[in-house]
């Protein structure tokens, strides 16, 4: 699934010079957390969420420095604070440096952006142009409509065991030098130690995603054995 078949078209946008009580206004009524920034001829330069609005001297909540700070601030940082916290345009307080995807990029792509950036929402570009808008709502609607990913069973009790072995040998996180399982009737058995409940948990999932598992009777002992000398 690419980013085009998620994201919304219809963008709610502002120019550099819409008034930033206009803005908040705005993300107030349509309910919205960030709103692009676009030029004339369609370009996205910048976005206002609602992390630029927070530190307003409107509102009493700009950072306040201590005056001895000031010796070892940079001047052109403290500039661009009163710009932010003073300014009354988009482009005064807009974040410029805009995260972005492409119409064809893929979901784990989009995922990892949103998530490694720490942003909200990120516009799609198509040809260097706004062509919509994907939140991490909308990442969670497309994974709500997508069938339940499972691994196909074989056909018979040995070789569902075999299948179940071979994920588990592929896990990091699994040492399962001190576990042991055996398939009868499409019933896991698990018997042994495991690392952890963490482990557990994950173990009970990976079984879950196979295909044909009727249920799984959990014998397992958290924490390994201690092995004494002699």
């Amino acid at each position: 699934m690419k980013a085009r078949e998620i994201m919304s078209p219809n963008v709610i946008t502002v120019s550099p010079t819409t008034a930033v009580r206009d803005i908040a206004a705005l993300m107030t009524e349509k309910r919205i957390s960030g709103i692009p920034v676009v030029s004339k001829d369609g370009k996205v330069v910048g976005i206002v969420s609602e992390s630029d609005l927070l530190h307003r001297a409107e509102m009493g909540t700009e950072p306040k420095r201590k005056w001895w700070l000031t010796f070892f601030s940079d001047p052109d940082a403290m500039a661009r604070e009163y710009t932010k916290t003073h300014g009354l345009q988009a482009r005064d307080v807009m974040s410029r440096q805009v995260i972005s995807v492409a119409e064809d990029d893929d979901l784990k792509t989009i995922a990892d952006t949103l998530d490694g950036r720490k942003v909200k929402r990120v516009p799609v570009l198509r040809d260097g142009k706004l062509a919509g808008i994907i939140s991490r709502a909308d990442l969670v609607r497309a994974f709500s409509q997508m069938p339940v990913a499972r691994t196909a069973s074989p056909a018979g009790d040995a070789a569902l065991e075999q299948m179940l072995l071979q994920k588990m040998r592929a896990q990091d996180w699994l040492d399962g030098t001190y576990l042991s399982v055996s398939v009868r009737d499409g019933v896991v058995e698990l018997r042994g130690f495991i690392g952890s409940a963490e482990q557990r948990r994950a173990l009970r999932v990976l079984i879950d995603e196979i295909d044909g598992v009727s249920r799984v009777n959990d014998q397992l002992t958290v924490g390994m054995p201690t092995l004494s000398a002699g």
